[in-house]
Formats: C-alpha cells, structure tokens, sequence
C-alpha cells in the first residue's frame, strides 16, 4: 500500500510519471491494476483514471519500442477490468501495430518493424504479453488468433 500511495503522490497533473512517460504510466497503471483497483476504487480511482486518459490521449506519441507493447498490454489489462469502451480501442489500434510489426521470424525487434532489424528479447516479452492480455480481455483484432 505504501508503493501505491508513493505512486499516487508522485503521479504528474497530467496523469502521466517522469522518466519514459509512457512506459512509467504503464506499468504504475498495471501496479494499480494488478492490485484489482479500476476507475471505481475509492482510494485510487481518480489516479487509475488519470493514467488510463494521459494513455489513450497520447497513443498517437507512443514510441515505437517497448513503450508501445507495455502500454497496449496496460490498456488491454485496463479494458479487461472496466469494460470503457474508449479503452478497448486504444487498445486494439495497439494491438494491430504489434500484429503489423511482427518479424517473418515470429518475433519482434526494437522499433516493431517487420524488416531490416534482430530480433529483440525484451520487446517480444512485452509484445507477446500484450497480445495474452488483449485475447483474455476478448479484444477482437484481425491476426490475433492467428
């Protein structure tokens, strides 16, 4: 409780946190989340709430890294435990940028193109676990299944 209340306090106007704003967002939204806290949550509602709109109002600024695959797995989570429409969406324009991104090799490599780069390990970690997590919140994108 301590962390998330830290987190809370450290959380930006804006809804975001410093470093890499979208991947800090990410994963302190996913903190909230794994905690079973949503929009509704008496004590972090509002701060679940501001991570989930500082997300989805600057998913057109998502880097193409790693960033993109921990906040399309933060948004899908966040879609599968409040059902908000607006949040489903971001997430499933997330999830065909992944789909698109995908290597012939079946992974993924830093900048999500399908060409011209290695393999990365971490941003497939973060790729694979945002497509589980958009498939278990029942987000239909062509090539999911696939």
């Amino acid at each position: 409780m301590r962390s998330l209340r830290w987190l809370k306090k450290e959380q930006k106007p804006d809804g975001s946190w410093d470093g890499p704003s979208v991947a800090m967002t990410s994963w302190a939204l996913l903190c909230y989340l794994a905690h079973g806290d949503t929009t509704q949550s008496k004590e972090f509602g509002p701060t679940v709430e501001k991570a989930i709109r500082y997300l989805a109002g600057s998913q057109a600024n998502w880097p193409k890294r790693y960033e993109w695959a921990i906040a399309t797995y933060a948004m899908s989570e966040a879609y599968a435990m409040t059902g908000i429409p607006m949040v489903k969406d971001v997430a499933a324009t997330g999830v065909e940028a992944i789909i698109r991104g995908q290597r012939p090799t079946g992974g993924w490599c830093y900048g999500l193109t399908p060409i011209d780069e290695a393999d990365d390990t971490s941003v497939m970690g973060w790729c694979a676990q945002a497509l589980k997590a958009a498939k278990l919140a029942k987000i239909e994108v062509e090539g999911l299944d696939g």
